[in-house]
This record gives structure tokens, C-alpha cells and sequence, in this order.
């Protein structure tokens, strides 16, 4: 099984190329990945994208490629549309013209977070509170056209949520720094979610492609909600500091995007994941 992953010097493309490290995946980044075999690839670039893959041929493309600065995409709003949305319906295109099975990775914040009891994978996104969400809504539309005019066109469609990993800037990469250098820390408390593990997440991939999953949309999280100051508390627990974690509302620090009170993914397809507490961890004995 040849396998091809985009994004490949990214949080979750380093653990998707350390979980399927066994089968030799081929790597791709914007920029030749120097600790990883393969090449550079633009996939706003179709006519270059369209040919490397076709040219490599491989059975399965992972797409971990993304622009996820929430905040920088309110003003590159361009940008986002074209990484995040366009490039997505040329990976289909061609995966779809190659027999290829996609999977690609969206996100929590293609929903406008009222919905207290969180999103089932059945639920129709709609009305994204900020860029990057509708960025990434459209990646999902496109993704459905693609399948539209080809129902042989096979892929994985993977929402998650508040991605955490050992590689890469994250929020609990964040709050661990901030904790060993500070007294205290004010951290939100109005906005819920799912932490995710981006190994936990590369783990659940494979067990999807391996077992033959149906085509179609999934969501794999961390289970467990809680919210960024409860998060954040959790972190400084395990490490044993003494810092303070104060709640505070989301008005209390303004920031360009604006974020979705509650963007809970709601797992009813695949056997449920251990605990995000668990996950954080094992995360804390790599990073502490």
C-alpha cells in the first residue's frame, strides 16, 4: 500500500509519518521535509500537484496540509479560501481520476457553536463564525461535488478539534511554557470543546483505512469536553506547578477571529477514543 501525506512537517503530519512509519509513507510538505523521504508540493498548484501524484501513483493520499492560523486568516482571507478550500478539489479531482482514496482533515469550526450538546457527523455545517472556518467548509463542499460526479470517488472526511501534539505551537505547548515562567495565567472559560492528541488521531486514520470504513464523514476526538481554562488547569496539575489558571471571558481578550462558543464533535461511528486527560499524559511525559 503506497501511501502519500501532505503536510508532512506539520503537528498532525509528523504523527500521521510516525504512526504509518511501518509502511514507508511518502512525505510532502511546501518545502522538501528534511527529516522525512519524499518532496516539496504547492497544492494551490494544480497542474503540479496533479501531475506528482499521478506520476507517483499512490493508493492512499492523506491530506494533513491546511492554513490554520485562525487569527491571520481574518485579513488572508485569500489565502485560506485557496489552501484550505480550492487545493482540496484538486486533490479530490485527481484522486477521484486515479482510483485514490482521500482523506482529508477539517475541523470543529465549520459549525457556529450554539448548539450546546454538541454535532453529529450527520449535521449540516452552517454559518462559520470566522474565515477560517468557512475556509474549511468549502474544502468540504468541495470534497462533496467531487463525489457528486463520481460516485466510485471514495474518501474520509475527518473533523476534529483542538489539536495538541509533540511537534509544533499548540495550546498546551502554550500553557506549559507560560506555566513555568509566570505566576499566573488567564485562560477563557466560555468555550467548550474536544482535545485531541494528534497521535490518538493519526492511530484512529489508519484504523479507518485499514478496516475499510464506508465512504464518508467522520469525527474523531479526545473523548471528553471541557473547556480552554479547564484544559489549561489540567496541564499545570499534572506538571506539578504552582501557577494559577483564573477563568475569564472571551471579551477579555479580543483577538481578530472570533471563535464558536461550542464546537463539541460528537463521535457515533467508530468505538470512542481514551480520555483527552489520558492523552495529555502521555503528551506531557514527551514535552516535560
Amino acid at each position: 500500500m503506497k501511501i502519500l501525506i501532505l503536510g508532512a512537517k506539520g503537528m498532525l503530519g509528523h504523527g500521521l509519518m510516525e504512526v504509518f512509519s511501518d509502511l514507508e509513507p511518502i512525505g510532502w510538505d511546501i518545502d522538501p521535509p528534511p527529516l522525512v523521504k519524499g518532496g516539496g508540493v504547492d497544492i494551490t498548484d494544480k497542474s503540479s500537484t496533479s501531475k506528482k501524484i499521478s506520476d507517483l501513483g499512490p493508493d492512499i493520499v492523506i491530506n494533513a496540509a491546511a492554513y490554520t492560523n485562525v487569527d491571520a486568516s481574518e485579513t488572508k482571507k485569500e489565502l485560506a479560501m485557496e489552501v484550505n478550500g480550492e487545493a482540496v478539489e484538486y486533490l479530490a479531482e485527481i484522486c477521484a481520476k486515479l482510483g485514490t482514496i482521500l482523506v482529508h482533515y477539517s475541523t470543529d469550526y465549520v459549525f457556529d457553536g450554539r448548539k450546546r450538546e454538541g454535532y453529529t457527523e450527520n449535521e449540516i455545517p452552517k454559518n462559520p463564525v470566522n474565515i477560517y472556518g468557512q475556509s474549511k467548509l468549502l474544502g468540504e463542499k468541495k470534497i462533496s461535488n467531487c463525489k457528486l460526479q463520481n460516485s466510485n470517488f471514495k474518501f474520509y472526511l475527518i473533523r476534529t478539534s483542538w489539536l495538541f501534539g509533540p511537534y509544533g505551537k499548540n495550546f498546551a505547548g502554550t500553557i506549559l511554557n507560560l506555566s513555568k515562567t509566570r505566576d499566573k495565567i488567564k485562560v477563557v472559560n466560555d468555550q467548550w470543546g474536544k482535545p485531541t492528541y494528534t497521535l490518538d488521531l493519526a492511530r484512529a486514520t489508519r484504523k479507518i483505512i485499514e478496516e475499510k470504513y464506508p465512504s464518508g464523514v467522520y469525527h474523531l476526538t479526545n473523548e471528553g469536553v471541557c473547556s480552554w481554562y479547564e484544559f489549561a488547569k489540567e496541564i499545570v496539575r499534572l506538571v506539578g506547578l504552582k501557577t494559577k489558571v483564573l477563568p475569564c471571558k472571551s471579551e477579555e481578550f479580543p483577538r481578530p477571529a472570533k471563535r464558536p462558543h461550542y464546537s463539541i464533535l460528537l463521535n457515533t461511528k467508530l468505538p470512542p477514543m481514551r480520555s483527552w486527560q489520558e492523552a495529555l499524559k502521555e503528551y506531557l511525559k514527551i514535552k516535560n
